[in-house]
């Protein structure tokens, strides 16, 4: 009776919170509340892949969706990246009949890390996708190794693994279980050095012995070997060559795919979720040619023009150093001069005021790169001195806490607007800068 119930308020809630973009969390959270163990409660017709890591599950969980709706698959999916507990089950509900039955050939769950074995209490997903594990929100997530073992609370023995096979740390999780990895050799893109100041696997995760690298494709992501205890690269079942940065082609087990997002990230990604589908069983051709017609969505990426100028929205996640030098990478990788707009805040929800992940962020890289460097944002003069730290002479930072005063800013400077935030602040900086 408590299950009914809970999925009869939840359906309510949802369809009542659709209009006023209320319906991603509270219905799940209610539902939860009425009936506590809901999740556990479910059937599946079909097949459950959940996607967590530290950066990209929400492309790779959009990219694996993308994938089985274009082969005809009804597929259940938190598309808007509500990954935490109350997100999921209103995912699930959604979906579910009132006898609880998830009809759908696949589910596709984009899950928090940390909150993995909160979701999979009562339940468990047939596949679980981890696309990587870096330092990641501190105040919150604390050392990676915490992480590590929210995720091995959350894998159960018959959960089958596809991991990258470029990453020391996710790619060692539950070594019990089955699994599947995917990897990208050395590019024209990848460096011997590595380009990064967050590096969390310069010790082996196994055995704490020296690390060493043959190549980097971004911070501890690459060809790695320990000089102590041989832990290496595993043999991919998945492998991404023959990458054509101008184009933005390359082959996964030599099927052409391609991309309109050229980086080492999102080709990692790409494969990622091209494994995964494979794994859930559709054919390598298909799914290469599917995830060839994926466009990112605007809310994370966004091209537009500001007056005469061309713009560029491009998003990184809070407190995340590694997701921030990605976004410098995309600015680098466009060409012209161009100037970029840093919106720094508090934490979101919790209000924390702790800058020090500004300090884990490469932004030398954009040395001698940029026309400016524009800080806006409550934390702006934090993000200032990050830069002065730097080596960024005065005139090259313009600093305007003020964001209903940004725009005149911007306008004494020259190029491209490359705009670095985070999805929370997105939409008031592009009211301000598009009047």
């Amino acid at each position: 009776m408590k299950m009914k119930l809970a999925l009869l308020l939840g359906k309510i809630l949802y369809l009542l919170g659709k209009p006023f973009g209320k319906s991603t969390n509270l219905p799940g959270e209610l539902a939860l509340k009425i009936c506590p163990d809901m999740m556990g409660r479910f059937r599946f017709d079909g097949k459950v892949l959940a996607v967590t890591g530290s950066n990209g599950k929400t492309s790779t969980a959009n990219m694996v969706a993308h994938i089985l709706k274009k082969q005809g698959h009804a597929v259940a999916h938190n598309a808007k990246g509500s990954n935490l507990t109350g997100g999921v089950a209103t995912t699930l509900l959604v979906a579910s009949t009132m006898g609880g039955r998830v009809k759908q050939d696949f589910v596709v769950l984009e899950v928090d890390e940390r909150f993995s074995r909160l979701i999979f209490r009562d339940f468990s997903p047939d596949y679980l996708l981890c696309t990587n594990l870096f330092r990641d929100q501190l105040t919150r997530n604390g050392n990676v190794d915490v992480i590590i073992e929210k995720l091995h609370e959350a894998i159960k023995p018959s959960v089958k693994l596809i991991l990258n096979g470029n990453d020391p740390i996710s790619g060692d999780l539950a070594p019990g279980n089955k699994r599947v990895y995917y990897g990208l050799g050395k590019t024209a893109q990848s460096s011997e050095k590595c380009r990064n100041i967050t590096h969390d696997a310069k010790v082996c995760p196994r055995c704490f012995g020296r690390m060493n690298y043959t190549y980097y494709h971004y911070n501890h992501i690459g060809g790695y070997a320990c000089a102590k205890c041989g832990y290496t690269n595993p043999e991919w079942a998945y492998t991404a060559d023959q990458v054509d940065f101008a184009t933005g082609d390359f082959t996964i087990n030599g099927c052409r795919v391609h991309t309109d997002y050229k980086d080492l990230f999102n080709i990692l990604n790409t494969t990622a979720a091209v494994a995964a589908c494979t794994e859930l069983g559709l054919p390598l051709e298909a799914c290469c040619e599917a995830i060839s017609t994926f466009v990112a969505l605007k809310q994370r990426y966004d091209e537009f023009r500001v007056g005469d100028r061309k713009a560029v929205m491009i998003l990184s996640k809070n407190q995340n150093p590694v997701s921030f030098d990605q976004s410098i990478t995309h600015v680098l990788e466009r060409e012209g001069e161009k100037t970029v707009v840093v919106f720094i805040n508090n934490i979101n929800h919790t209000g924390h005021k702790d800058t020090t992940w500004l300090y884990d962020i490469g932004f030398e890289r954009l040395l001698g790169k940029v026309d400016a460097i524009v800080g806006t944002g409550p934390r702006a003069y934090d993000l200032a001195v990050r830069l002065k730290l730097a080596g960024f002479p005065s005139e090259k930072v313009r600093i305007e806490r003020d964001l209903s005063q940004l725009k005149p800013v911007i306008d004494k400077t020259r190029g491209d607007i490359c705009i670095l935030t985070e999805l929370y602040d997105a939409k008031s900086i592009l009211e301000v800068i598009s009047k």
